[in-house]
This record gives structure tokens, sequence and C-alpha cells, in this order.
């Protein structure tokens, strides 16, 4: 899927966006991060974070550190973290 359906023209968008924040806040503390932190930092539903870090997974912008585990471990990719950077980038100017 094309990086600006993903991020920009979808309705989910901003979604995602707060996902990889949240995402990229828990490896920059050196901390788990899973499904259901996620959710809960970003106040959506366990069942609306696992669609989106689903595709998220699929796109290559978070990676399963454990993908047989439970719970499964997600880490920022360096896709995911240039994506960040670019709306981080966006929204100070």
């Amino acid at each position: 899927m094309d990086k600006t359906v993903l991020f920009y023209w979808s309705k989910g968008a901003e979604t995602r966006v707060r996902i990889l924040l949240a995402a990229s806040r828990c490896n920059q503390k050196k901390e788990p991060c899973y499904l259901n932190q996620l959710a809960e930092k970003t106040g959506i539903s366990h069942v609306g974070a696992k669609k989106h870090v689903d595709l998220l997974v699929e796109e290559g912008y978070l990676k399963e550190l454990n993908p047989d585990g439970k719970p499964i471990y997600l880490e920022l990719t360096e896709k995911g973290k240039g994506t960040l950077t670019e709306f981080q980038k966006k929204k100070r100017a």
C-alpha cells in the first residue's frame, strides 16, 4: 500500500501516526511495546489497535520481535522511524 494512502488519505491515518509515535516512545525508553499498551496509549480499542498494527507490520513500519509469543512485542522499523520523522517535521513547520 502506498504511504500516501496509509498515512494521508485514509480514515485511520492519524491513528496510525499515533501508534508509530507510541511505539517510538517505548523503543526510546528501551521498554517492551505490545498491542494492549499501544491501544491504551492511543486511546483506541484493542480490536482497533490490532487492525492498525497488523497493517503497519504488513507494510513494514512495525516488526514483531517474537511472532509466536504472547504478548507480541513490537518495534518501530527504520521505515517507521523515517515516516514518523517526516510527520514530526511537518508538524513543526
